[in-house]
């Protein structure tokens, strides 16, 4: 399970900064004791936010290596002979910290946010130090849901991969223009990330670099505008 978005971040990096926020306030702060938690919980809580730190410390990690293979794999292939021969990238190296956590770190979060709020010791202003008020619902106008994409690069086949925010929406499309052209072709339907998209290249054997967008769909209708679009070259 995934605590409510109404108090707690999507993205990896910005979960590690509530959750170590989070941890000062509670455990070092005191206020988790004041709430009635046991020293047990709090070294829970204390745990946790270790295991969530390293993690978000080891996708920023991972990323950079996988942007510098990247930068290796096209200098490599690309430059000219005689060109300087760059080194490959380091492996990046990772020790997961001590002592084991179990299983269930969001499920534990819920149940002790939910606890703290029944607790006759809370008050709106621990809520405020813990980050834990539920922000007020605001729709969203139909007509301005606008998604955003990340398109993968593609490696071969003509093949690629494209992550779409969906915005509550149960579905969506993908949409290609090619080099030269004003219109738009849907290319694949989905509704889970990431999609695969395959095209029909223009001049086979040679790669092919195209804009990518996407519409999200309501009852397989096209809902708000469609997103910026972004390049991708897809290689045979």
């Amino acid at each position: 399970m995934i605590p409510s978005r109404k108090w707690f971040p999507q993205s990896l990096q910005e979960r590690a900064a509530w959750f170590n926020n989070f941890k000062k306030q509670f455990v070092d702060g005191g206020i988790g004791a004041t709430l009635g938690f046991t020293p047990a919980e709090l070294t829970s809580v204390t745990n946790d936010n270790a295991i969530i730190q390293f993690l978000a410390s080891t996708q920023t990690q991972l990323d950079a290596f996988a942007d510098a293979v990247r930068l290796y794999r096209i200098i490599i292939t690309e430059s000219g002979i005689g060109d300087p021969t760059p080194a490959f990238p380091a492996n990046p190296a990772f020790a997961l910290p001590a002592p084991a956590v179990a299983t269930g770190i969001f499920e534990r979060l819920d149940d002790y946010v939910k606890r703290s709020r029944v607790s006759p010791a809370y008050t709106g202003e621990a809520g405020a130090l813990l980050g834990i008020i539920p922000s007020p619902s605001v729709p969203i106008a139909p007509g301005a849901l606008k998604p955003v994409i990340k398109v993968g690069e593609s490696v071969m086949g003509y093949k690629f991969t494209v992550n779409v925010t969906r915005l509550g929406q149960e579905a969506f499309k993908i949409q290609i223009q090619r080099k030269g052209q004003n219109d738009w072709t849907d290319a694949a339907f989905a509704t889970n990330n990431p999609v695969e998209v395959t095209i029909t290249p223009t001049t086979p054997g040679n790669p092919e670099r195209i804009l990518v967008r996407a519409i999200l769909l309501e009852k397989n209708e096209p809902v708000g505008q469609p997103s910026d679009p972004a390049f991708v070259t897809a290689n045979p």
